[in-house]
């Protein structure tokens, strides 16, 4: 008993409080900074963007990655593989910014081209680039294309962001490692579906749901969910105060 008592009066010279990993760095290589409303690209953001076709989301593409008041310039380098590069005029301003870096299939070796390259630089030097993955279809769930989503931050990819038309189209490693979404006009049955996998974080299914019809009165506008702050926040389009907050 004496040596138990003698150990309990020794703890007081431990302080276990957890401490923050120091890190060498304090992210990416940007070119420029951003509004802080935007997707944390010096940290690293997975954006998914998830919405009807003829919904806005090449146009907000391209405001994204070509106005200068969102991430024009932020990047060193920025590829943007899509089946319909081509065919679509909203993308043709893409086409013309980036066009040795344009891909109209979803081929893996040059992904993984890419992520070579990348891993070739020191972590210091390594440049900050943005990979946009646009309407995605006909890749199984195992493709490097949807496990990125997992370990983009460690090639100095600050923007990730994959285009869909069908939630579900991506599998839940990309679902679950979204750190921003942006969802457009969708039917009911989609929605739900979203409000299932993320309601819990701003009040519930129910409230998910009524945020988007607030935020969704028509075509062209989005709800912006920021799923990387705490507490996360709810936005409609890119207005800078939240139409949803948890305050507790």
């Amino acid at each position: 008993m004496k040596d138990c008592k003698n150990n309990h009066e020794d703890d007081k010279d431990f302080d276990l409080s957890i401490l923050p990993v120091r890190k060498d760095n304090h992210g990416m290589n940007v070119r420029r900074p951003t509004h802080p409303l935007l997707p944390n690209v010096e940290q690293g953001a997975n954006m998914l963007i998830c919405s009807s076709v003829r919904s806005g989301k090449s146009n907000l593409l391209c405001n994204l990655l070509l106005n200068s008041n969102f991430m024009k310039d932020c990047f060193q380098d920025v590829y943007v593989f899509s089946s319909t590069i081509h065919q679509d005029q909203t993308t043709r301003k893409l086409r013309e910014a980036f066009p040795a870096t344009c891909y109209d299939t979803f081929d893996e070796n040059k992904l993984m081209r890419i992520i070579d390259h990348q891993k070739s630089f020191e972590d210091e030097d390594r440049p900050c680039i943005a990979i946009i993955l646009d309407d995605l279809q006909g890749i199984k769930a195992r493709s490097p294309f949807y496990s990125l989503a997992t370990n983009f931050r460690h090639y100095g990819i600050g923007f990730l962001c994959y285009t869909v038309q069908n939630f579900k189209m991506i599998p839940p490693i990309v679902r679950s490692n979204a750190t921003n979404l942006l969802i457009g006009t969708n039917n009911q049955h989609q929605v739900k579906q979203m409000a299932q996998e993320y309601g819990d974080s701003f009040g519930g299914e129910d409230n998910f749901i009524r945020f988007h019809r607030m935020a969704v009165p028509e075509r062209f506008n989005f709800l912006y969910a920021r799923l990387d702050q705490y507490p996360a926040k709810l936005h409609k389009n890119f207005d800078v105060k939240p139409i949803y907050e948890d305050d507790n």
